[in-house]
């Protein structure tokens, strides 16, 4: 906390982000939860609007290197505080709720696609070198951690203080944190950027160039390519599940929005939980430290898919966060080991994109596979999925910490 007394300017960030994290996760869980009461189809298309524009974070981060980041936060917190307010006057429209929610959805994305890039960047600018782990770390966890409060108050909201007032509330956390950053922006320049930077065209090497460097470095991760099957498995069955969730509380678990709100809150807390307790795994092996971490991710997840009851179903949803909380941070300091700085952008970000390519699919999938399948699917999906992990890394040679990445053959520019 010694980080956001020593920099104003990364204090005004801070307390914007928290602000409006809070907010969206109030308003997120509105809008699920409304949209499986009136079609629960729909919250595949809802998943969809929520998935999809994040796949743009790579643009953001182009737009973000050829303009001010500063102005881009700025910017996109006016219009998606902007846009929330179009949403509620529009609200006056009978039947509009679910429409209006699915693409304000889609807003929020896309924004967090141009916003997260920008704060990237700007957090080096905002505190000295020897902060940024401290910095990065505040961040994580005040995000985790502020989803988990909102998740949890969006369940009590929906049922005390009704949609309208929600609305508000997401829209005057935008405006706060728009005004947080205006504040920022009087002590805090713009980094610095090369002179070629704003002109279009410029750079080194092109995207193609990037994107091809970068996968012959995430190819040779060691076991990584072996293990990725089951982590984009696992990835694609929990987006169907958390898109399904507030169904899973209204029919399976026979509850209302406050429990929704508790089951959801229970995930990102327990993410928050993992994330401060990551560090006792850090002198386990990481073949032992995964295989403990999913393998007990298995039993909760089995434990989730058979409870009928709330309590039970909030506390093994909470020991599924932990895990998962755990395991990311695991592999994220593992690869931070391994891969060269000179090429860890790049990999982060092809690993990053990967990944998230599971998430529209899941999101899909949740509205196709409804009808047809139990609701319980997804979970056990992930439990197998996460079982799969385990055993195929019990069965990859050698000691992944002991290994390095090669630095990609050098390409001609495109």
């Amino acid at each position: 906390m010694n980080v956001l007394m020593r920099y104003s300017g990364f204090r005004w960030v801070w307390i914007g982000q928290l602000l409006s994290q809070l907010g969206n996760a109030v308003f997120y869980v509105l809008g699920l939860w409304e949209i499986q009461l009136r079609d629960p189809f729909l919250l595949a298309v809802a998943g969809l609007a929520m998935t999809i524009p994040a796949l743009l974070s790579l643009i953001g981060g182009v737009i973000v290197d050829r303009y001010d980041p500063r102005k881009v936060m700025l910017l996109t917190d006016m219009v998606r505080g902007t846009a929330v307010l179009a949403g509620l006057l529009l609200l006056a429209v009978p039947g509009s709720l679910v429409w209006v929610v699915i693409v304000l959805l889609g807003v929020e994305s896309l924004g967090s696609a141009l916003f997260y890039p920008a704060e990237t960047v700007m957090i080096p600018q905002m505190v000295a070198s020897q902060d940024l782990v401290a910095a990065n770390g505040i961040y994580g966890v005040t995000s985790q951690l502020s989803s988990a409060i909102g998740y949890a108050l969006g369940g009590a909201a929906v049922a005390a203080i009704g949609i309208p007032v929600i609305f508000g509330w997401d829209m005057s956390s935008y405006w706060l944190s728009a005004l947080a950053i205006w504040l920022m922006m009087r002590i805090v320049g713009r980094p610095h950027v090369s002179p070629d930077a704003d002109r279009p065209g410029s750079g080194g090497s092109g995207l193609m160039t990037s994107v091809v460097e970068g996968w012959h470095a995430f190819r040779t991760i060691p076991g990584l390519m072996r293990l990725l099957p089951w982590i984009v498995l696992m990835n694609f069955a929990f987006v169907a599940g958390i898109i399904m969730l507030p169904l899973w509380v209204h029919r399976h678990l026979l509850s209302g929005a406050l429990w929704y709100g508790i089951v959801y809150g229970a995930w990102a807390g327990g993410m928050v939980l993992g994330g401060v307790f990551s560090g006792q795994f850090a002198k386990m092996r990481l073949k032992t430290a995964f295989a403990a971490v999913f393998g007990t991710q298995v039993v909760f997840l089995f434990a989730f898919a058979g409870s009928d009851w709330p309590f039970l179903s909030a506390s093994m949803m909470l020991g599924t966060g932990i895990c998962n909380g755990v395991g990311n941070a695991v592999a994220m300091a593992w690869w931070q080991r391994i891969i060269p700085p000179a090429i860890r952008g790049r990999v982060f970000g092809l690993i990053m994109t990967l990944f998230g390519l599971a998430s529209p699919v899941g999101s899909l999938a949740a509205g196709i596979l409804l009808h047809v399948l139990p609701l319980y699917w997804a979970w056990l999906l992930a439990a197998l999925g996460s079982l799969g992990f385990v055993i195929e890394l019990l069965r990859t040679p050698g000691n992944l910490e002991d290994m390095t990445v090669h630095s990609p053959p050098k390409i001609a520019a495109d």
